[in-house]
Order: C-alpha cells, then sequence, then structure tokens
C-alpha cells in the first residue's frame, strides 16, 4: 500500500517553489548549457539501458534541428524518444507508485505542473514551422533494410517530428519528481530521470537516436501578453539564436511586416489580406479609432451609449467596434474617446456596450437607469 497518503503542511508550503522553478525551466531564454546537457544525455541513456550516443550535435533552433535530422541516415540508428522519455516516465511511475497515494500525486501535479498556455502556444508555432521528417514505410525500408528486423523498424518508426522530437512541454511532468524527490526524499525512485531532469534544464528541444543526439538551443526570447498568448508588440515574440523567428500578435502569428512596419498597413492591405484573424490584427494594430477615421468602416447605430461602427467582407466575415465616451473629462476638459472591438452581429450600440461589460442589454439598461 502507498505509505504518504497526504501531504504534511510544509510539504504543501513547498509545492509553489516547485511550480515556480518549473515554469522558469519551461520558458528560459538562457543559453544553453552544453557541458551539462551532454553529461545530462550519457545520464539519460544509460538510465534507458542504451549505450551513449556516438554523437551529439548542436543546433541553434529547433527548425535548424529538423533539418539536420531530417537527414538521417542508417548511422544514426533509430529514434529512442520512447525508451528515453516515455519509458522511463513508466518505470518512474511504477516506483513512485508504491509509496504515493494517487490523491497526494494529484496534488503534486496540479500544483508542479499547471496547463502552460504561453510554452504550448510556442511549442504549436515551432511544429507548424518546422519541415516533417515524414518519410513513407518504404523510405523507411531503404533506410533500415529489407530483413525481418528492418520491416519491424520501418513500420514502428516514428515519422513526423512532433513524434520524433522532445520540446519542454514533452519534460513539463519533471517537475512532478523533482519535488517528490528533493522534499518527499524519493532519490532512488527519482534516479532515472536525473539525465532527463539535467536535459529539461539545460537544453531546448532534442532528438535522440540511437548514434547521433541532436540538441537545440533555447530560444533567447519568449514574450507573451497578460493572458500568455505568443505576442510582442514590437519585435519577433519567439526567437532562437540562429535568427528563425516568429511574429505574433495577440496569440495570431501574422507576417513579420506587420509588426515591423506597421506604418504600411492600409485600408487596401487590410481588405487584401484573406486570413481574418490577421486583417483583425492589422486592425488593432492600426487602432481602431485610425481605421474608421479612414473611412474603413461604417457607422450602423447610434444611441446615448455611443456609435456603433462595422465592416463587411462577406456574409460571414465582418469586424464591428462601439466608440464610446469618457465620463471623465480630461485636465483640459476634453474626453477622450475609446473603440471596443465588439461581434459582428450587434445591432445597436447599446447592445455593444452592454456586451463589452458581460452583461444582456436589459439588464445594462437598468443599470444605466439606476446610476
Amino acid at each position: 500500500m502507498p505509505t504518504e497518503q497526504a501531504l504534511t503542511a510544509e510539504q504543501t508550503a513547498a509545492l509553489g517553489d516547485f511550480r515556480a522553478r518549473w515554469v522558469a525551466v519551461r520558458r528560459s531564454t538562457v543559453p544553453a548549457d552544453r557541458g551539462a546537457a551532454a553529461q545530462a544525455v550519457q545520464l539519460a541513456y544509460h538510465a534507458a539501458e542504451l549505450a551513449p550516443p556516438a554523437r551529439i550535435v548542436w543546433c541553434d533552433s529547433p527548425l535548424t534541428l529538423a533539418t539536420l535530422a531530417g537527414r538521417m541516415s542508417r548511422d544514426d540508428g533509430r529514434n529512442v524518444r520512447s525508451l528515453l522519455v516515455d519509458h522511463l516516465r513508466r518505470k518512474v511511475d511504477s516506483l513512485v507508485g508504491r509509496r504515493v497515494h494517487r490523491k497526494a500525486l494529484a496534488t503534486v501535479e496540479s500544483a508542479v505542473n499547471p496547463a502552460d498556455p504561453l510554452v504550448a502556444a510556442a511549442t504549436d508555432a515551432v511544429i507548424r514551422s518546422v519541415p516533417e521528417q515524414t518519410l513513407s514505410v518504404l523510405g523507411h525500408l531503404r533506410r533500415y533494410g529489407l530483413s525481418w528486423s528492418g520491416v519491424r523498424e520501418a513500420m514502428l518508426a516514428p515519422r513526423s517530428f512532433s513524434s520524433c522530437a522532445v520540446g519542454p512541454h514533452d519534460l513539463s511532468w519533471l517537475g512532478i519528481y523533482d519535488y517528490l524527490r528533493e522534499v518527499l526524499g524519493f532519490h532512488a525512485e527519482t534516479e532515472p530521470l536525473r539525465g532527463l531532469m539535467q536535459l529539461a534544464t539545460s537544453v531546448g528541444w532534442l532528438q535522440p537516436h540511437e548514434q547521433t543526439c541532436w540538441l537545440a538551443e533555447r530560444p533567447n526570447r519568449l514574450c507573451g501578453d497578460a493572458r500568455d498568448r505568443l505576442h510582442h508588440a514590437s519585435g519577433p515574440a519567439l526567437r532562437y539564436p540562429d535568427g528563425w523567428s516568429v511574429w505574433a500578435w495577440r496569440g495570431v502569428e501574422v507576417p513579420r511586416w506587420i509588426i515591423a512596419h506597421s506604418d504600411r498597413i492600409t485600408l487596401a492591405s487590410i481588405d487584401e489580406q484573406v486570413d481574418v484573424q490577421v486583417r483583425r490584427c492589422m486592425i488593432e494594430i492600426m487602432t481602431p479609432e485610425r481605421y474608421i477615421a479612414l473611412g474603413g468602416a461604417t457607422r450602423i447605430a447610434e444611441d446615448e451609449t455611443g456609435i456603433l461602427w462595422r465592416r463587411n467582407w462577406l456574409a460571414a466575415d465582418a469586424w464591428a467596434a462601439v466608440e464610446v465616451v469618457n465620463a471623465t473629462p480630461e485636465p483640459d476638459g476634453t474626453r477622450r474617446h475609446f473603440f471596443l472591438q465588439v461581434p459582428a452581429n450587434l445591432r445597436t450600440a447599446r447592445e455593444a456596450v452592454a456586451w463589452t461589460y458581460g452583461m444582456r442589454t436589459e439588464a445594462y439598461a437598468q443599470l444605466v437607469q439606476r446610476t
């Protein structure tokens, strides 16, 4: 039976420290510790009962990693991601499960390894951008040979970057076992993960094969907004040392020029943009106020709460904003106008303003009357 039924007050207090530590690990933009990473590769391969790889190849971004690893040959050996990550995790899970009650483990997991939207967004951006390492079964047969073992390897071999490589998101669960090791003293049970823990804190992405292990640097910039969406108002939101980067506005990947040369955004360029999300980002960057002043939208409705503006492109493709006036005057006596983006199906300014407060029109009208 598991011996640890619940965490003590002191153990519970330590959860926040490990949560912060592993958030920092996942989001680190510090250059990789190549010496520590090389040592960690040796430890991780040994724990997985693999001989150490003959070669470690460093790359300055996951894009470079994917490109170089995509040219692998039989000399690089088979991909060992499942042995190095999945197998070791299952092994330690079994050892830890004998000593810790599942409820205590669930408490640790939820506290130390919560969802990380910013890292998830960066991971998605990487996976979308890298060239796929897809090979047909025939391609794998040519690589591994036509022997029975070659046929088996060809059928089982991973065929995409996401299944071949390991990113910070794939190792975030290590924080749970780091906590169990350091706080609960489970050193023997978590020893097989020591190499992976060191890798997670020393490198960005990796792609492990029997004879070659490709390692990638961390990004030197990773920026998000208050909602942890990839975002940077004046530069790339994600950038690696070799210059490969992703430009994003509030979670939407956009062409570089839209942020780097925002002065080039015009009504015509907005209308020419076929991606609805990118088009809305262009309006936000231009600012709804300027977009409306230039004639980009039409006045739909007006009442005492404000003015509703809309621009229609297609039946299901439209943009709208409500113009409101600040109730508090500026020092010079003027009142600032604000333009708030709202759903395009709203019909009145009152309805639009109510929506910005998360209220129905009738409830907002009653609130206005009372005040």
